[in-house]
């Protein structure tokens, strides 16, 4: 009789432990709305190559990789063409156009 018990209270504690992995989930909240584009027009740019670099360069190499060289435009615009060829199709050439600005601008010689 006590091994019922036992047997009854493990089965209806993973009945119990289902049901709470199973429940609904909440949904995740909105992120908040982006500064307006008008307020900043020289930020946006740089800020949208600063993230397409997160999301496509990232991938392999950190900022930090980036953050210690200076180079001219020219040069940053073969290195990312460079970039450009060991994957096809992972950067475009507008993407690629805007991570040089980014580039140019944050971590360019002067």
């Amino acid at each position: 009789m006590r091994i019922r018990s036992v047997m009854l209270c493990v089965l209806s504690a993973m009945l119990l432990a289902f049901a709470i992995g199973c429940a609904k989930q909440e949904p995740p909240k909105p992120e908040a709305p982006a500064a307006p584009a008008a307020a900043s027009p020289a930020a946006a740019p740089a800020a949208d190559g600063k993230t397409l670099f997160d999301a496509k360069c990232g991938v392999c190499h950190g900022l930090d990789r980036a953050a210690v060289r200076k180079e001219t435009k020219e040069k940053w615009a073969s290195i990312i063409k460079d970039m450009q060829g060991k994957k096809a199709d992972w950067i475009s050439d507008a993407e690629a156009t805007k991570i040089v600005d980014y580039l140019a601008a944050e971590h360019g010689k002067k």
